[in-house]
């Protein structure tokens, strides 16, 4: 028996070592390990009362509805402290674990508003409140009053968080699907449910797209002199998942009946602007907006590209009964 324990011990080590387990320290992640990224008192504001933790089985206790964006990632918990100055001001610190850096990227993506700082990975701020994703984590800094005071402490308990996160993390690999040329790089998205997208881009109240925790989706918007159209790229688990979301959204969103055998759909929809999806394999490309057919298929072709050149077919996960 001490054998096989120890044996376990080692494949278990060798699996973080190499990546494809977290650490062994993550693994057993609390409020306290959380607290640990916040520094005891930053330039004379110090904590007032005990940190709070929430989960997602009381998530709700501390934010009513908005909790919802979160279950929609693979949100685990968040650590709450408030700081205050001599005169009692305070200000608030959440810090999120999102599980990996891909959703702690797309919590952060879900809110574009906001000036760029060097925080982080990236960063926001405005009106008080700084936010920033790094590593798994995002963070939340607020300040009940704005002043060139709070933003620089803020900005100093910010930068102190982002340092005692060791990891940097990375973005999603489904970004590099959205074809670069005249794409608006801050109308970028990434999540995973119908929740989001329709806090983003409202398509319809019923999940026409069949998302879910296993899904996951891209968004962006293109520009250029023509006008604009709003792109999706959708990655399902299997080549069939993407066929039957392909033939639900058409029967919902498309006049005519679509052929599911042809892959590909095109529609001039409300105000003259068109519409499209495109099959590739385990994945669904729409665009949406566009103002002509023309610009509608070379956008819907040109992810298409990316997606074979970022997931090549034989690596992408086809299921070949579809």
């Amino acid at each position: 028996m001490g054998y096989i324990l120890g044996s376990m011990r080692f494949l278990v080590a060798c699996l973080v070592i190499l990546g494809l387990l977290p650490p062994l320290a993550a693994a057993a992640d609390s409020g306290a390990d959380l607290a640990r990224l916040l520094p005891g008192e930053v330039a004379g504001w110090k904590p007032a009362g005990g940190d709070r933790t929430f989960t997602r089985e009381n998530i709700f206790d501390y934010m009513d509805g908005a909790g919802e964006i979160y279950l929609a990632f693979g949100f685990r918990q968040v650590l709450v402290r408030e700081y205050v100055d001599a005169a009692n001001s305070p200000l608030v610190a959440e810090i999120y674990d999102m599980t990996t850096s891909a959703d702690a990227y797309g919590i952060f993506s879900s809110d574009r508003d906001g000036e760029q700082v060097r925080v982080g990975r990236e960063a926001l701020y405005g009106g008080g409140l700084l936010r920033f994703w790094k590593g798994s984590y995002f963070v939340r800094l607020l300040a009940e009053k704005e002043t060139a005071e709070t933003r620089s402490v803020l900005t100093g308990l910010g930068l102190k968080v982002a340092a005692a996160i060791p990891v940097e993390g990375t973005k999603p690999v489904l970004l590099d699907c959205l074809p670069p040329a005249h794409l608006e790089k801050r109308s970028v998205r990434y999540f995973h449910k119908q929740v989001s997208l329709n806090n983003m881009y409202y398509l319809a109240d019923e999940n026409v797209l069949l998302l879910d925790e296993g899904t996951e989706v891209a968004l962006g918007q293109y520009r250029e002199d023509w006008g604009k159209a709003m792109l999706l790229v959708c990655r399902y688990r299997t080549a069939a998942d993407a066929r039957r979301a392909y033939v639900t959204f058409g029967k919902s969103y498309f006049s005519v009946k679509i052929d599911p055998r042809s892959g590909t759909a095109i529609e001039q929809i409300d105000h003259g602007e068109f519409a499209g999806a495109r099959l590739a394999g385990a994945f669904l490309v729409l665009v949406f907006e566009s103002p002509d057919k023309k610009r509608c298929e070379s956008l819907l072709r040109a992810a298409e590209s990316k997606i074979q050149e970022v997931f090549p077919w034989k690596k992408a996960p086809v299921d070949k009964k579809a």
